[in-house]
C-alpha cells in the first residue's frame, strides 16, 4: 500500500475553466433564484442532461408544502417545478420519508398514521418526467400503537430497477429482533417479501446498513452488543460491539449470516457496496487491535464477496504505513505502529469504472454545551469537520494507496452548513471539494491547516488524488470574490456521470447553482 505524495502545484481559476495536471473543466454559473420562490434545500441527483432538487416550507397557519424541480445541466435553468401541499390520506397528514430520482421521475415516499386502526401506512407518490403527479399508491402497512413507533426504510438497487422496504414494527426491547423486508419493481409489483425474526433480543441489536442488489437480494449489517440473557458480559478494553452481515433472498427462507473472517481484530467502522463487476460486492472498514473502547484505528480491511453465493472471495487487512501514521503522530510512535486516535466516520464507498473503489472517511465531531446563566440555560452546538482519509482499491480488492487530506472546518449553531466535502469520481482519480481557509493554499501538505470558520471568505478547493498516489491542491474560486457561499454537502455528484458535479450556493438571499463539467471528456 502506497501513501500519498503531495504535489505543491496551485492553480487559481481566473475564469470558467480550471487547468493544470487536471483535465480541463468549465464551471458554468446559472441565474440566481429567490429562495422563497424555489425553496430548494438539496440537490438530490443528476444525470447527463439535468439535475433534480427538493425543498420544503413549513407553516403554522397554512399547509406545509414540498417543492420538487428539474434543472438543465449546462445552463442550470429551471425546466419545471412542482409544488405539492402536504398530502392528506384518509384524513391523516403524511410525512415525507425519502425522495429518489429514477429515469427522470421523482419517487416520493410518504407515511401516515391512522389512530383508529393503529397502523402506519407507507405511500408512494410519483412525479413523471414533466412534474405531473401520478396516482397515489399504498405500498406497505405496519402495526404501531403510537405515531412514533415503527419505521420504514427505503433503498433502491444500483440500476434503480428495484427498491426495498425495510419495516421495523412496534416492538418491546424484551422481544427478539423482528422486521419485514419487501422488494418491488418500478411498477410497484411485489417480487418477494419476508417477515424475519432473529435469535437476538431487540435491546442488543440495531440495524446499521441495508441495501438491495440488482438481482433483488437484500444484504444488511447489524450491530450486536453482549447478550446478557445468554451469559455474555461487557469486557473492558474490548470491542463489545459486533458487526454481523446477513443476506436475504426471495429464493430462500433462511437468513444467511456471513462470516467475514475478522474474529482476531476489533472492527470500529464498516461500509458495504453492492454490484461491482462479475457479480461481486465489497465490505470495507477500519479495525483496531486495542479494542473499540480505545476509539483508535490500526488499519483498513477490504473484503470481496460473491453476491450470488454470499461467500467470501478475498479479505485484505492492511495496517497503516509509518508514512501515513506520521501525519497523525510523532515519528517515533508512527514507527512503532501506534494506532490513530481520531473520530473518523465512514462517509463514502464509491465505484470506479474499472471495478475498483474509493473509500472515504472524515474526522467529525459535534459537541453540545449547555451553560447555566442568570436568565436560564443556553445551549450551543459546535461542529468540527476535520481531516479526511481516503483509500484507492483495485478491482482485485487490494488497497493501492492511502491518503490523508488535512482539513479544518468549524462552525457553531448552524448544523455544519458549509462544512464537509463533496466527492467526485473521475476514472481512477478522486476529487474532494470543500471550503478551505485562504491561507491554506500555501500551507497544504506543509504546515498544520488554518481552521475555516467563515465560509463566506473561504476558498472552494479541490484536492485531487491521482492513480500515481499524488495529491494536487487546486483553488477553484473564492467565495468572497465570486460573492457566493458554496455548500458542499448540499451539492451533488454521481458515479454515473464521471467527473462532473453541481454546486449548491447562495448569493445573498438567492440560490445559485454552478455546473462543473469537463470541457473535453
Amino acid at each position: 500500500m502506497r501513501s500519498l505524495k503531495y504535489i505543491f502545484l496551485f492553480f487559481w481559476a481566473f475564469g470558467p475553466a480550471l487547468y493544470g495536471q487536471l483535465p480541463a473543466y468549465e464551471l458554468q454559473w446559472g441565474m440566481p433564484y429567490r429562495y422563497r420562490e424555489v425553496q430548494t434545500q438539496d440537490i438530490l441527483d443528476l444525470d447527463s442532461n439535468a439535475f433534480y432538487t427538493y425543498g420544503s416550507r413549513y407553516a403554522i397557519l397554512t399547509a406545509n408544502r414540498w417543492f420538487f424541480a428539474k434543472y438543465d445541466r449546462k445552463t442550470s435553468k429551471q425546466v419545471w417545478q412542482s409544488e405539492i401541499d402536504q398530502i392528506i390520506y384518509q384524513g391523516d397528514r403524511t410525512e415525507l420519508i425519502s425522495t429518489h430520482v429514477v429515469q427522470g421521475e421523482f419517487y416520493i415516499f410518504l407515511q401516515s398514521y391512522n389512530r383508529q386502526t393503529d397502523q402506519k401506512i407507507l405511500l408512494l407518490q410519483v412525479l413523471d418526467t414533466h412534474g405531473d403527479p401520478k396516482e397515489l399508491r399504498v405500498v406497505e402497512r405496519l402495526d404501531a400503537r403510537r405515531k412514533y413507533k415503527g419505521s420504514f426504510k427505503v433503498s433502491f438497487s444500483q440500476d434503480r430497477q428495484k427498491f426495498m422496504i425495510f419495516s421495523n414494527p412496534d416492538y418491546s426491547i424484551r422481544d427478539n429482533e423482528k422486521f419485514s423486508v419487501a422488494v418491488y419493481n418500478l411498477q410497484l409489483e411485489l417480487l418477494w417479501a419476508k417477515d424475519i425474526e432473529l435469535d437476538i433480543l431487540d435491546r442488543y441489536f440495531s440495524l446499521y446498513r441495508s441495501d438491495v442488489t440488482n438481482a433483488g437480494d437484500v444484504y444488511f449489517i447489524g450491530k450486536k452488543t453482549p447478550e446478557r440473557n445468554k451469559g455474555e458480559r461487557w469486557v473492558w478494553g474490548q470491542s463489545n460491539e459486533e458487526f454481523i452481515v446477513y443476506r436475504l433472498s426471495g429464493k430462500d427462507d433462511r437468513v444467511f449470516e456471513i462470516d467475514l473472517g475478522l474474529d482476531r481484530v476489533f472492527v470500529t467502522n464498516m461500509g458495504m457496496e453492492l454490484d461491482f463487476g462479475n457479480n461481486t460486492m465489497a465490505v470495507a472498514g477500519f479495525y483496531s487491535e486495542q479494542g473499540y473502547n480505545q476509539a483508535s484505528m490500526k488499519g483498513m480491511f477490504y473484503t470481496t464477496l460473491d453476491q450470488a453465493e454470499a461467500t467470501v472471495i478475498s479479505t485484505h487487512l492492511t495496517p497503516f504505513s509509518p508514512e501515513f501514521l506520521d501525519e497523525f503522530m510523532s515519528t517515533g510512535r508512527a514507527t512503532r505502529g501506534a494506532e490513530i486516535r481520531e473520530d473518523f466516520v465512514f462517509r463514502h464507498f464509491l465505484h470506479r469504472p474499472d471495478g475498483g473503489a474509493f473509500v472515504v472517511a472524515e474526522d467529525y465531531e459535534m459537541q453540545v454545551v449547555t451553560t447555566q446563566t442568570r436568565n436560564g440555560t443556553v445551549t450551543n452546538y459546535y461542529y468540527y469537520y476535520y481531516d479526511i482519509i481516503a483509500f484507492g482499491i483495485s478491482d482485485k480488492g487490494q488497497i493501492e494507496w492511502s491518503g490523508h487530506v488535512p482539513k479544518r472546518q468549524f462552525s457553531k449553531n448552524d448544523g455544519g452548513r458549509a462544512s464537509g466535502y463533496l466527492p467526485l469520481v473521475d476514472g481512477k482519480q478522486l476529487h474532494l471539494i470543500f471550503n478551505d481557509h485562504k491561507a491554506n493554499s500555501k500551507r497544504f501538505g506543509i504546515r498544520r491547516p488554518v481552521v475555516m470558520r467563515n465560509a463566506r471568505t473561504s476558498n472552494v478547493v479541490a484536492v485531487t488524488i491521482t492513480p500515481e498516489a499524488e495529491m494536487l491542491y487546486t483553488v477553484l474560486y473564492n467565495n468572497s470574490k465570486d460573492r457566493v457561499q458554496t455548500l458542499p454537502r448540499r451539492s451533488a455528484s454521481s458515479e454515473l456521470v464521471q467527473g462532473e458535479a453541481v454546486f449548491y450556493s447562495f448569493r445573498k438571499n438567492k440560490v445559485q447553482f454552478g455546473s462543473l463539467q469537463r470541457v473535453n471528456p
